[in-house]
């Protein structure tokens, strides 16, 4: 059996839960999960591209390691919510029971089994999942939701003023809307200053667009944040949500931007060219230019000279 090493967040005890096998977020491929009571963690094999080995103690494990970070529900809840949203017409409200039951009766996230790959596909790991209550709540956050507020058993209603809280029952819809606009509070918080300056790579990013020279134009310098938080997120986000999320914001100008900076760029490099033009011209000048000895000559009598040619004939016999 294979031995590895895992870095796992504090308070986080691996053997007191069970991994769930579940879809990408985005690329769709079986990914495994920890849930933890507060949290979900995504994991991440990594090792390097040659062999290695962990010597710990007198024993001897395979080099990779496993790395346990924290993973925002929402973007699990996501895909699973789009899903419901039906093509050409509205769903109706359902209690979020039925949302979740139709989300684990889809067959879109039936995974093999890792170990046995000719066994059916199951989605018992999507059961599971659902039942957790971070993912519930992020799940509750990708649709609208509508309060229905219950009669009494007399159909008159409930009097407040008796100090009884009227009954009421919450119903759910997915909501694309919704979802955008949850994912825009996530590239706005990402891309404020205060936040954005902590993530080395988008700072760099910045430099290399020319951004963070002093007196940068602010407007293209916050297009700029809010496309790096849009790519840093993008990589749980599903294929058809990223277009969109992209077209909520104005990048119009941004955009003229690289592309005059792109076109500098390619003129600096390219070769210098001489028109034809000018070498015609250059041309002409050399032909017309001489020195002042071919000039004296063309001023020499040459009549009765023989030509130079006469002395290459053959000799007559």
């Amino acid at each position: 059996m294979t031995e590895y090493i895992a870095i796992l967040p504090d308070a986080v005890d691996a053997s007191a839960h069970t991994y769930l096998r579940l879809p990408h977020p985005r690329t769709g491929a079986p990914q495994l999960y920890l849930p933890t009571p507060t949290s979900i963690c995504e994991v991440s094999k990594v090792s390097g591209a040659q062999g290695r080995t962990w010597f710990i103690g007198d024993s001897v494990s395979h080099g990779a390691m496993l790395l346990h970070h924290p993973i925002d529900p929402l973007f699990l809840a996501i895909p699973l919510a789009l899903s419901l949203i039906p093509t050409g017409r509205t769903a109706p409200f359902q209690p979020l029971g039925d949302l979740l039951s139709s989300v684990v009766a889809s067959s879109a996230w039936d995974l093999k089994p890792a170990f046995a790959p000719s066994a059916p596909p199951t989605a018992a790991d999507i059961a599971r999942l659902v039942e957790i209550k971070a993912f519930r709540k992020a799940f509750r956050a990708c649709c609208e939701r509508k309060v229905i507020e219950a009669a009494d058993d007399s159909g008159e209603g409930v009097d407040e003023a008796e100090g009884s809280r009227p009954r009421s029952t919450a119903y759910y819809r997915s909501s694309r809307e919704v979802i955008l606009e949850l994912l825009r509070r996530k590239v706005d918080r990402l891309a404020d200053e205060a936040n954005f300056s902590k993530f080395d790579h988008l700072v760099r990013g910045l430099g290399r667009d020319g951004l963070l020279e002093t007196g940068a134009d602010p407007v293209l310098v916050q297009a700029a944040r809010n496309t790096a938080a849009i790519e840093h997120i993008a990589q749980y986000l599903p294929p058809l949500l990223l277009p969109m999320l992209i077209a909520s914001y104005d990048m119009a100008a941004y955009n003229r931007y690289l592309q005059d900076r792109s076109a500098a760029a390619r003129a600096a490099e390219a070769p210098i060219i001489v028109e034809k033009k000018e070498k015609e011209n250059k041309r002409k000048l050399a032909k017309t230019e001489s020195s002042r000895g071919v000039e004296a000559l063309k001023k020499v009598n040459t009549n009765g000279m023989a030509k130079m040619t006469s002395f290459f004939k053959p000799k007559t016999k």
